[in-house]
């Protein structure tokens, strides 16, 4: 980059993610951004995937999509320091690096490792399910990794737990010393079938008397949600679709204005914006997603919810309470 360029963008307040990474080793409680992209290949943001740190080491990962597993080893995390993986649906921009993050894990750790998932539905089976067609030894995709599910072959085990999405209140379901992640389910639209919902599930993560909120992919619509969040110190909101979306991209994605709703009536101190997405290369309508008009599109989540707010990039690491 020329160093007039460099200027520019420094004080735009632009960054790359190797420029915006945040060292989290000093925060006594942080949420990092891993991945804040969404379906679609970009040159800066990998697909989902948060980490949640306490006193220096990452003990809770949401998600672990496309580019998690590079973004994992830059941020300086430990597999072996995790106490559990909190995986939100079964879309592969979510799920996808879960081999690469397990493969030789029983070198790079010493324990079992506790993951939490949604029930099944649809064409989606639970997560217990998916992790079988994985890494089964005999019908697995990955059947090396067979040492997950406690039979021969490589991966530290699973100690796997499914979220009902269907429950009518939110669940505890991890709870370790100061410690405490709770979920419940969310209303989440599958683009590749039709009327069908993909089960999709938000967690709240608590350390001490701090909590952060990790919406996952809906729609907004469930009143519910917004008592989930309630009072929590960051919501981090997925944010894929802007005020120009047709109905059939609202199912699937809450649009700027519902993001803004949620995070006031929920009274959330600080939100941040990610899983943002670009259209694919070629798209006719553009504008339905949340990038192209970025600007425009956080405008509208600020004029319903005043508090700070900001767009999510990889690797950065913020601090809670």
């Amino acid at each position: 980059m020329r160093p007039g360029l460099a200027a520019v963008v420094t004080l735009l307040g632009l960054a790359t993610p190797a420029s915006a990474q945040t060292p989290c080793s000093d925060a006594p409680f942080a949420v990092q951004v891993l991945g804040s992209g969404g379906p679609f290949a970009g040159s800066e943001r990998a697909s989902t995937a948060y980490l949640v740190w306490r006193d220096g080491r990452a003990v809770v990962m949401v998600d672990v999509g496309g580019g998690a597993f590079q973004r994992f080893g830059t941020a300086g995390a430990s597999l072996n320091d995790l106490s559990v993986l909190a995986i939100s649906h079964l879309h592969p921009d979510h799920v996808s690096d879960l081999p690469a993050l397990l493969w030789l894990s029983d070198a790079a750790r010493d324990r079992p490792l506790a993951i939490v998932g949604p029930s099944g539905g649809g064409v989606f089976p639970d997560i217990a399910e998916f992790a079988s067609r994985l890494f089964d030894s005999d019908l697995g995709a990955f059947p090396i990794l067979a040492g997950t599910l406690r039979q021969p072959g490589r991966g530290v085990p699973l100690d796997i737990s499914v979220v009902d999405v269907t429950a009518p209140r939110p669940t505890v379901v991890f709870a370790e010393g100061d410690l405490e992640v709770s979920a419940m389910g969310v209303p989440h639209a599958s683009a590749s079938v039709a009327d069908a919902t993909t089960p999709s599930v938000a967690y709240r993560v608590r350390v001490g008397d701090r909590s952060v909120v990790f919406s996952s992919d809906q729609n907004g619509t469930d009143p519910r949600f917004v008592e989930f969040a309630s009072g929590a110190d960051v919501l981090v909101m997925h944010f894929g679709a802007s005020e120009q979306a047709p109905e059939a991209i609202r199912a699937i994605h809450a649009t700027p204005l519902v993001v803004g709703r949620i995070a006031r009536d929920a009274r959330v101190g600080r939100l941040l914006l990610s899983h943002v997405i670009g259209p694919p290369v070629g798209h006719a309508t553009p504008e339905v997603f949340s990038a192209p008009r970025l600007d425009d599109n956080v405008a509208a989540v600020r004029s319903l919810y005043s508090r700070p707010t900001e767009v999510a990039v990889d690797l950065r690491c913020l601090s809670v309470g």
